[in-house]
């Protein structure tokens, strides 16, 4: 008889953890604790978190905000292990945090070891939040036991580069798998994204389950995405979106408004 073991790590790589205030999506304004894990498997138009990427030298130490909420930070060195994470995580604690914001980069290119260590985050009594591209399906199956909520972005082909069909084939499968779970979906808003694109997004989540939301963001002008998007283009796709689902939201990025982390 063979016996399959599951592959296990206990220490990864991470760019920072601080405490803020959730600013997108369906938990918005809800305070959460953020692990921002190193690596990404896209490479967007808008990306906010270049730091994250492969192309950027590996960070040597992640920064550690500490007191919660206070913006000083110093470093604790990379890798760093599920026992060091959890003594940090409950640090914050002292204070009250609604869940743990698993972010990226990617945090499913971490699938391994947020396996390892996401059962000491329910002994904490946090709710686990995972924001992802929604580009690594099997992945997320594998993890999915140890999560309480799903924020997936949906990637318009055009921002990234992909071929359509594979992206959107991709993006349903990974939410079917997503569905078992609180999840909602996101899409980034640019002056390129298309009247295409905002079928296929609704096409997708419409083939599971028209009640799961849509949270449409405009694009908050960063990289190579410097223009803003008109109102009236933003008012197009809501109108659009509401036609084929039931829940349909704006919402920007409130964080940056209020210019927090």
């Amino acid at each position: 008889m063979t016996v399959v073991t599951m592959k296990t790590e206990k220490s990864a790589r991470l760019v920072e953890i601080f405490s803020s205030i959730q600013g997108e999506g369906m938990l918005i304004g809800k305070r959460q604790v953020f692990v921002r894990t190193y690596g990404c498997n896209l490479r967007c138009t808008y990306c906010d978190s270049p730091e994250t990427l492969k192309e950027t030298p590996i960070p040597s130490a992640c920064r550690v905000e500490d007191p919660p909420g206070s913006w000083q930070f110093h470093p604790v060195l990379n890798p760093i292990t599920t026992e060091v994470l959890t003594n940090i995580v409950q640090g914050y604690l002292s204070e009250y945090h609604h869940s743990l914001s698993i972010t990226g980069g990617e945090p499913l290119l971490q699938e391994v070891f947020l396996r390892e260590w996401l059962p000491e985050v329910h002994a904490l009594g946090l709710q686990t939040f995972l924001e992802t591209n929604g580009m690594l399906p099997d992945h997320l199956f594998r993890l999915l036991p140890h999560l309480d909520h799903i924020s997936m972005d949906f990637k318009a082909p055009g921002a990234i580069g992909r071929d359509p069909d594979e992206v959107f084939q991709t993006h349903q499968k990974f939410l079917r798998i997503a569905s078992n779970k609180q999840v909602y979906t996101k899409l980034v808003i640019t002056p390129t994204t298309s009247i295409r694109e905002i079928e296929s997004v609704c096409e997708v989540i419409s083939n599971i389950d028209i009640s799961i939301p849509l949270i449409l963001q405009p694009v908050t002008p960063y990289g190579v995405e410097l223009a803003s998007v008109s109102p009236s283009r933003i008012l197009e796709v809501y109108s659009l979106a509401c036609r084929r689902l039931k829940e349909v939201r704006v919402i920007p990025q409130t964080h940056k408004m209020m210019h927090l982390l």
